[in-house]
């Protein structure tokens, strides 16, 4: 494992030397392959699930209809989704900057998340919340946990776009599943930006180079992307033989009530996903299908369909040692292994 890691490393770090070298803010796509980055659609039902079937996935949409629903009488919760609903009915008469904006939402998003009271059996008995529910624990600082100090810099140093929270997954599950939500100032566009491919890369070989996964080669992705115009999108990503692969949904609208609170359904939805996939494959740099070369002077046994010699006569005689213990019409079962003002305030410190 630590080998296929050390590769997977030196690839990462050739692909963030290279997006980290655009100069544009938006990566076109006839230039994507040559940076190592590979985008891809993610189409998104109104149920808050994956339209397409993916291969690999690693996060699985909880969907709408299974979200725990707000507790309305707690106090508080209502209070405050009261308030945050009554934004989206009727704005101040006033034009709200773009770090109005950008704030508003993230601020109606976080509550929704991780502070709003929801109706389900707790298994702690406290901290009925979505990132409890689905298993996140926000971290104390983006910065070391998330994004190394070797990478303060191109992150923490654009004003235009900056990580503003992250969670990981509870200690108990040991998986290296990433959620994460930037800030971006400019204007919504269908391209893929540079921020958001250099904070996945970043954030991939920050927990990578750590020492809390050693047995785990790929570090999957959730970027929630807030743009101004109250517009959010969803990032899937990990790392495979073709390089770093997007998967970017189209924006969702919160610039109204009657967009804002179906669409909050299904960012929560994604926020909440089970988290997936094989994350220990020591083949992740390899294609499927491709045939690994058996080491030099390697002498194989096997027949040319892939089977020791002798092996269909020992398989025979086990399926008649079988034969007298199995019940009565039973088959064999073959199981599957399954711009403007104001600047963003920077959330490397922040704590909570």
């Amino acid at each position: 494992m630590e080998q296929v890691r050390t590769r997977v490393i030196e690839k990462f770090s050739d692909t963030f030397n290279a997006v980290a070298k655009h100069q544009a803010a938006w990566i076109e796509p006839d230039i994507q392959k040559d940076l190592g980055v590979i985008c891809e659609d993610l189409h998104i039902t109104t149920a808050g699930t994956h339209q397409d079937k993916l291969s690999p996935v690693f996060f699985n949409p909880l969907g709408t209809h299974n979200i725990p629903r707000l507790d309305l009488t707690d106090a508080q919760t209502r209070e405050s989704i009261n308030d945050i609903t009554e934004d989206w009915d009727s704005p101040p008469p006033w034009p709200r900057t773009v770090t109005d904006q950008l704030y508003e939402l993230i601020y109606a998003i976080e509550y929704y998340f991780r502070e709003g009271s929801r109706v389900y059996e707790s298994e702690y008995g406290w901290s009925n919340t979505l990132s409890h529910y689905a298993k996140w624990v926000e971290c104390g600082g983006i910065t070391p946990q998330l994004v190394a100090e070797e990478f303060d810099r191109p992150i923490w140093g654009s004003r235009g776009s900056t990580p503003y929270l992250g969670y990981v997954a509870r200690n108990q599950l040991n998986m290296p599943h990433t959620l994460l939500a930037t800030l971006t100032r400019s204007e919504a566009n269908e391209k893929l930006s540079r921020s958001e491919a250099l904070t996945i890369l970043t954030v991939m070989l920050t927990r990578l180079k750590s020492d809390d996964f050693p047995n785990h080669s790929v570090i999957p992705i959730m970027l929630i992307s807030v743009f101004a115009g109250f517009q959010v999108r969803v990032l899937e990503a990990h790392y495979d033989f073709r390089g770093l692969v997007i998967r970017k949904s189209k924006f969702l609208s919160f610039a109204n009530r009657d967009a804002a609170i179906p669409n909050m359904d299904i960012l929560m939805s994604f926020m909440c996903s089970k988290m997936i996939g094989n994350t220990k494959n020591l083949r992740v740099l390899t294609k499927p299908g491709a045939v690994v070369p058996e080491p030099s002077g390697h002498i194989s046994y096997r027949d040319n369909r892939g089977r020791f010699p002798g092996s269909e006569k020992i398989a025979d005689l086990w399926r008649a040692a079988r034969a007298p213990f199995r019940p009565p019409n039973t088959a064999p079962q073959d199981v599957a292994d399954t711009s403007s003002e104001g600047t963003l305030t920077s959330g490397k410190r922040r704590a909570r």
